[in-house]
């Protein structure tokens, strides 16, 4: 049986997870969480093999998060994807400058998350 690959979508907005669902479920081991905090714990118990980041989250922001998990050493160079609904031209420049794989604007086509995924996927 093949393995699939561990999909962690870290977001605040059910509709959104569902939709990631939908879309990623059946090509990959599709995880959520709806925080930051939860996202944490959850990176503790699980490996994932990519993680799908929103920016707008209340507590800590995904920026924090980010700089966060690249604190740890086993999620250092875990492929993380910025998918965020704030498309500002400020926010997208520092967005790419940041340690990620790639930054999607809200809202995605399938067909571009999944391309986005194998890219970031096949430079593991």
């Amino acid at each position: 049986m093949e393995n699939k690959k561990v999909v962690l979508s870290i977001d605040d907005n059910p509709q959104q997870l569902q939709e990631f669902k939908a879309v990623l479920g059946a090509r990959y081991d599709f995880r959520a969480v709806k925080a930051a905090s939860e996202a944490i714990s959850f990176l503790n118990a699980n490996k994932v093999d990519i993680i799908l980041l929103d920016i707008l989250m209340p507590n800590i922001s995904g920026l924090e998060f980010l700089d966060d998990i690249r604190k740890i050493p086993s999620y250092m160079d875990v492929p993380i994807i910025i998918v965020s609904g704030n498309t500002d031209a400020d926010f997208m420049t520092k967005a790419k400058k940041s340690n990620t794989s790639d930054v999607l604007a809200k809202p995605v086509a399938a067909e571009a998350l999944i391309n986005s995924i194998e890219k970031a996927l096949a430079k593991e």
